[in-house]
């Protein structure tokens, strides 16, 4: 039996969480350099930060994928059968429900299974209930930096769901942080394959993150991040800070495609923790509210939901309200590929 619907969630792509996120669970040992070369030199197992304890089993016939298994054995996942494998020479990793939901939807999402995480904890959770209402989620990241050749290897991925799995080619796509440059950079190449967007916390103005203080010219008041500005230079071929600020390297230069196509944006973003301080890393008035703005001038439709903390945690207490939004996007059965990318 083919799949008829893909629900992508891209969360954080590839461990490439920001320095104060390191240890996504105690026995964790993702690289956290933001490296697509590190991934490489890493097995399956420990590039999609399995625990180390769990203990690959053969499929139990409870779930879906036994319909139309995936490659290679599968481990549990917190009571679902979870396989990891290669297709194209491009790592995934599915998570599956014990009974598929009408229309097999998935979800996509870049690496972290956290379920203790202070980070990404939540967003984990919510994939777990999203797979407990008959969805399927994927893991599988793009560029840290934004860069159009981490396309690539989305491509090959949403090339062999779609191929060899039936998956539906209308997809939902959400991220995190950082990761929300690889989701709009491939997003924006393909808005006809898009059927929504749900983006947390996440970098829309690489002038705010991360260049922020650090950066002369940015007039941001965000806190920075000199080794990811270095790489982004490196990333893009570029020598001076001049020319990074000059190039259109950030999501909020790419949204044309996607209100041309009427893809819907979600934008959650923390104001306040409980200090009274404000997100520092990835700002409100920086990020979320100019990406809107851009995104409504366009001609496009953006929501935007404030949260009452700073950049950490990601995700909600409460995640029914992107559940419903996603849910709302797959309604007519088709794929929903949320990428929810790295976390800053």
């Amino acid at each position: 039996m083919k799949l008829k619907s893909i629900r992508l969630y891209c969360l954080p792509i590839a461990c490439l969480l920001l320095g104060g996120a390191k240890n996504i669970q105690a026995q964790d040992s993702l690289p956290c350099d933001g490296s697509w070369e590190t991934l490489q030199t890493m097995s399956v197992p420990a590039w999609l930060g399995d625990d180390p304890k769990a203990k690959p089993a053969p499929a139990t016939g409870t779930s879906s994928a036994t319909a139309n298994p995936f490659p290679r054995e599968c481990v549990d996942f917190h009571g679902f059968d979870r396989y990891s494998f290669e297709a194209e020479s491009v790592k995934l990793s599915v998570a599956c429900p014990k009974e598929a939901a009408a229309g097999k939807s998935w979800r996509w999402r870049s690496i972290f299974w956290s379920r203790t995480s202070n980070t990404a904890g939540r967003v984990t959770l919510m994939d777990l209930e999203l797979v407990k209402q008959g969805d399927h989620v994927v893991m599988r990241p793009g560029n840290v930096s934004g860069h159009p050749s981490g396309n690539a290897a989305m491509d090959a991925a949403y090339r062999y769901l779609t191929a060899e799995h039936g998956a539906s080619e209308k997809t939902a796509m959400g991220s995190m942080s950082r990761e929300a440059l690889a989701l709009f950079r491939w997003a924006s190449a393909n808005p006809e394959k898009v059927a929504s967007i749900y983006v947390d916390n996440g970098v829309c103005n690489v002038k705010s993150w991360p260049g922020g203080k650090v950066v002369h010219g940015t007039d941001s008041n965000a806190k920075g991040s000199p080794k990811d500005w270095a790489l982004r230079k490196e990333t893009y071929g570029l020598q001076s800070d001049q020319e990074v600020l000059a190039a259109k390297v950030s999501p909020m230069d790419w949204l044309k495609p996607l209100a041309k196509g009427g893809v819907p944006i979600l934008l959650a973003s923390g104001t306040q923790d409980g200090s009274g301080t404000q997100d520092a890393t990835v700002p409100y008035e920086e990020n979320a509210a100019v990406g809107k703005e851009q995104y409504e001038t366009l001609g496009g439709s953006a929501n935007v939901v404030l949260k009452d903390k700073g950049h950490h945690p990601h995700g909600f207490k409460d995640t029914s309200s992107v559940i419903e939004f996603n849910k709302k996007y797959s309604a007519k059965k088709q794929a929903h590929l949320d990428w929810c990318f790295c976390d800053v």
